[in-house]
């Protein structure tokens, strides 16, 4: 009974704190900025400050608006628009908001089905006149329609686009980046799946629908979200053009990354409905709200039936704490088990080189909030932290986990969890104590903040699992395993002299590495992926790259992938010669790669 009790009692209190709202927008913003949190709620344990999360993720620059009754409550913003010139974000800064465009697209999309330009379910290339969805086996049994293609379902390919320097010139058209020209340097958009079948996600589908859109007005994409999005809301500081005019390029951030492939400069996105987007949280806010009263019947941006079908689910993305499910661009979210209209929301992600934006709305009742970083690093880390910060202050209905009530374990036993555990033969899942709690970490990315709940058992509080500890019959522990393995599955705990290929690989134990990494039989991608940010990464290690090129050329001798990246390896240690024999040899494997050649030509 008193256990019961306590626990009611702890939830009533977490309650209070999630739900109580504070009177004044000012007074809310200081609680969004005081609270940030893990995924799960955890009783007792102290949030986190922006400023504090922000420095812990490495974030430069944020921005935020927060919507509550269907009005921007608060705007604000933090850090740095460029880290050199010391120039401080605002709230007028523009950020890339990378697929978040996609959104944009889809508004202006079944703005034109309302007005009969377009249709949902006739065939797609009915209104394309300037290119047209070559025609298959899969389209004959079924035409891609544009309900697909905004729903991620049209069996479209090419998932996402990467962007190019500043420097490249001249710019890929839509059609030729549809076509897969060579100027484009991607693969031609094809149906290489049943149409209807599946959601698999496509920024080629999207750019089949830019180009749907274009061709039914006659007129660039950037001019007609202008038209038909940007000044009907008064989004002053939003733009699809692409590169950024002079006018724009002044207001917006610069982009960060620590990833090995990274530049250092924002990439340049012509593929505009799938990435091209420049905007600001409080514009992207004023979109929210517009769709959120075009739902409800009191805006003017959609019909309400409208926007009814595009929060109506076509297909299920994943099942488990959360059911997310896609509708006509918009991904819809509520948790699982979820009986209330109000515990409904949409939202859209965006990621870009060197940027991270988030967009989520309630389906009801006007709440909302936009966030964009100009950090293109761990998708999952702050800007989510921020956004539950949100939710928690301004109680937003069911969307935040039930709290975990930890309870206190002596410390012989917290320690006792200590070490490092084989996820798999080159993962390790380490377990660190801090204080009262644990803290895991896999293979040195982001931290998770465990909590016990009862005697070798803790819950990770990134997805609200447990996980369980085994031990043997001398009491001492030996394994960890969460609660959807088994025990035969579980992670066993590590010697201190035991290591994986890529802890040799890191400490220069370079030739135990090479035999780790012989026995693993990884295919051409994953080594030279490995190889690659080895030669990248900052420190870089060329003579680490070349361990791994070395088991890359034994075991894939006939890969094109394995010499092109012996030809970066030797290009980058300055072995010139060698470095064309590399590329040539990678072209003579694979003649049509437009990458291959574009690395020739850079050394010849």
């Amino acid at each position: 009974m008193k256990l019961f009790f306590l626990f009611t009692f702890c939830v009533a209190v977490v309650s209070n704190a999630l739900y109580g709202q504070p009177k004044t927008g000012a007074a809310r913003a200081s609680a969004v900025e005081a609270n940030l949190i893990p995924y799960v709620p955890v009783v007792g344990f102290p949030a986190w400050h922006i400023r504090e999360r922000m420095q812990y993720h490495h974030v430069p620059g944020a921005s935020i608006a927060v919507i509550k009754d269907y009005k921007i409550d608060w705007a604000k913003s933090y850090g740095l628009a460029d880290t050199i010139q010391r120039t401080p974000v605002t709230t007028q800064t523009m950020f890339s908001a990378g697929s978040i465009s996609k959104l944009v697209t889809a508004v202006i999309a079944l703005r034109l089905v309302e007005r009969g330009l377009l249709s949902l379910d006739s065939p797609i290339n009915n209104y394309l006149t300037s290119w047209k969805l070559m025609e298959n086996d899969f389209t004959r049994k079924r035409p891609v329609t544009l309900r697909m293609l905004l729903s991620h379902t049209g069996g479209t390919s090419q998932a996402s686009y990467f962007g190019y320097l500043p420097s490249k010139s001249p710019l890929p058209s839509v059609v030729q980046v549809l076509r897969g020209d060579l100027v484009a340097e991607v693969n031609p958009v094809v149906v290489n799946s049943e149409p209807g079948k599946e959601w698999r996600y496509s920024g080629g589908g999207y750019m089949v629908v830019q180009l749907a859109i274009m061709d039914a007005l006659k007129k660039d994409f950037a001019s007609i979200a202008q038209t038909e999005v940007f000044t009907p809301l008064g989004m002053k500081h939003s733009t699809f053009q692409q590169p950024l005019p002079p006018s724009f390029e002044k207001r917006a951030a610069w982009g960060y990354s620590a990833a090995s492939w990274y530049k250092g400069m924002p990439y340049v996105y012509p593929q505009q409905a799938a990435a091209g987007l420049y905007s600001t949280p409080t514009d992207l806010a004023l979109l929210l709200i517009a769709v959120q009263k075009s739902y409800a019947g009191k805006g003017k941006l959609l019909k309400a039936a409208t926007v009814k079908e595009m929060f109506a689910p076509v297909a299920t993305i994943s099942k488990g704490a959360y059911l997310e499910q896609m509708g006509l661009g918009a991904f819809l979210l509520e948790r699982d088990g979820n009986m209330s209209p109000k515990g409904k929301y949409f939202e859209h992600q965006g990621a870009n080189a060197g940027f991270i934006a988030f967009a989520m709305g309630s389906v009801e009742g006007g709440n909302g909030v936009v966030i964009m970083l100009n950090t293109g690093d761990d998708f999952n880390a702050f800007g989510t932290e921020l956004r539950r910060s949100v939710a928690k202050v301004y109680g937003w209905h069911n969307f935040l986990p039930p709290p975990i009530v930890p309870v206190q374990l002596d410390e012989k036993t917290l320690d006792s969890y200590v070490g490092r555990y084989r996820k798999w033969t080159d993962e390790v899942l380490t377990i660190r104590r801090e204080g009262d709690h644990l803290v895991e970490n896999i293979n040195g990315g982001r931290d998770i903040y465990c909590f016990p709940v009862a005697k070798d058992t803790i819950i990770f509080t990134d997805y609200n699992v447990k996980g369980y500890f085994g031990r043997d019959k001398n009491g001492e522990v030996i394994s960890l395993r969460n609660e959807y393995q088994n025990e035969k599955d579980a992670m066993p705990k590590m010697a201190a002299d035991e290591f994986t290929p890529s802890e040799h690989l890191k400490e220069k134990r370079y030739a135990e590495a090479k035999e780790g990494f012989r026995k693993m039989n990884l295919n051409e991608y994953q080594i030279t992926y490995m190889a690659y940010d080895w030669l990248n990464k900052k420190p870089s290690d060329p003579q680490a790259a070349r361990v791994l090129l070395e088991v890359a050329v034994e075991q894939h001798p006939s890969s094109s992938i394995v010499y092109s990246r012996w030809g970066d390896y030797y290009k980058a240690v300055g072995d010139k010669e060698n470095a064309v024999k590399s590329y040539r040899k990678a072209l003579e494997l694979e003649p049509q790669n437009k990458d291959i050649q574009e690395a020739l030509r850079t050394v010849q």
